[in-house]
């Protein structure tokens, strides 16, 4: 096991190597267990897993064996792969990994830790035989290691700008490599808006792909995840519950309910309204507007970009009026810093600054030279473990928020 855990380390979980011949090669060597289940593909800026783990969730509760594919973890890699909730052992995955590690002998050039891993879950929703398969896109979508697939299914949730080094700088570029994961005469449902979904709309159109829209095509009612309605066709649905806070979840819901939707019409997936409903109230999704404690409220989000400090800032307000917050914050350094800290300060009393336990993190003292522009009351604490025991020490509101490898760090303290 700790061989093939090392050699996965060896290759950076961070180093990004855009591109589909490695995956494409290394599948055809272990005899495209791609090809073998129907898979759902899902990109998008934000809100992707939760998408996909509430499709995955109904799917499971219809009594089909579901294949679930997200990333990235927040404590084990081993959560990224799994089926029916249930994570993939560490002595399957790292015998996955080691058959992925010698079929990539003969490559010219050796796979990335998201390639690798990405190749295990298609062997092991194959090996395990599942009936479908839940895949998140990692990053991007064109140049993506899921983008393999022949999906029955894709959804492009929303767009905004992150990871623009690898993306592009324009919400049109991002949301060309996006939109990459159309495929030709395959469905596919969107929440992006004016100029990304233009060129949603364009790339569909060229690949004669079927387009429904969030907002035109179906909606939903409700100002939260505990009661809402969802307008669809034919599906008409009144109170809704979703097992995810956070009024941003609400277009999450309805992305999920319309796949869900297109998927009992176009392939005779049978889905019954009482799988649906108790599918859709018991989704857990950790570190995405995750209540962890009521009183006084201590909240994870791993927002890292200002379009999600919005929605978070915007759900915060509305479950916790006029509350104001402690913001525990620590963001890598290839995020858009300024951006981010003006989406969230309104609900901030203070911040406190801290590092990432990452190699790409902003040094807390930096990021929070820019939090003082927001927020004068900012206090640094490098060390997430001395920043966390001061939070719990305060008996006050907190949000802790700015990365997911934060959340993950900081969750290892739960039970």
């Amino acid at each position: 096991m700790n061989d093939a855990i090392a050699y996965l380390n060896s290759l950076g979980l961070h180093k990004v190597k855009p591109g589909l011949e490695r995956t494409i090669r290394l599948l055809e060597i272990l005899g495209n267990p791609q090809e073998v289940v129907p898979s759902v593909l899902i990109a998008g800026t934000n809100g992707k897993g939760s998408v996909a783990s509430a499709i995955a969730s109904v799917l499971e509760t219809q009594g089909y064996k579901t294949g679930l594919y997200t990333s990235p973890h927040l404590i084990r890699v081993s959560e990224r792969i799994r089926i029916n909730s249930n994570e993939i052992s560490m002595s399957d995955l790292s015998q996955l990994i080691l058959e992925v590690k010698q079929a990539s002998s003969t490559l010219p050039d050796e796979p990335s830790y998201f390639e690798v891993l990405t190749v295990s879950a298609f062997l092991y929703f194959a090996q395990r035989k599942v009936d479908f398969s839940v895949l998140e896109v990692g990053l991007g979508g064109r140049l993506d290691a899921t983008n393999v697939v022949k999906p029955i299914l894709t959804v492009i949730t929303n767009i905004s700008k992150d990871h623009t080094e690898y993306l592009g700088d324009s919400i049109r570029e991002i949301a060309f490599e996006k939109a990459g994961i159309i495929k030709r005469r395959v469905l596919v449902l969107t929440a992006a808006k004016e100029e990304a979904l233009t060129v949603i709309e364009a790339v569909a159109s060229e690949n004669l792909a079927p387009i429904s829209i969030f907002g035109k095509d179906f909606n939903v009612e409700g100002e939260s995840t505990e009661d809402f309605s969802y307008i669809g066709s034919p599906w008409n649905l009144e109170h809704l519950e979703f097992g995810l806070h956070g009024l941003y979840q609400l277009e999450n819901a309805s992305l999920a309910i319309a796949a869900l939707e297109s998927f009992s019409k176009l392939y005779e997936v049978s889905i019954n309204e009482e799988s649906l409903r108790n599918g859709l109230s018991s989704v857990r999704w950790e570190g995405r507007m995750e209540i962890v404690r009521r009183d006084p409220p201590l909240i994870l989000d791993g927002a890292h970009n200002p379009s999600a400090a919005e929605a978070l800032r915007e759900s915060i307000e509305k479950m916790f009026p006029s509350m104001k917050f402690v913001i525990l914050i620590g963001m890598l350094s290839d995020k858009d810093h300024e951006g981010f800290m003006r989406a969230i300060y309104p609900i901030a009393e203070y911040m406190i600054v801290t590092d990432v336990p990452s190699e790409r993190t902003i040094k807390a003292k930096g990021l929070a030279d820019v939090g003082r522009r927001y927020v004068s009351k900012t206090k640094v604490i490098g060390d997430f473990k001395e920043a966390y025991k001061e939070i719990l020490s305060l008996h006050k509101p907190v949000c802790v928020t700015g990365s997911l490898y934060l959340i993950g760090a900081i969750k290892q303290f739960f039970p």
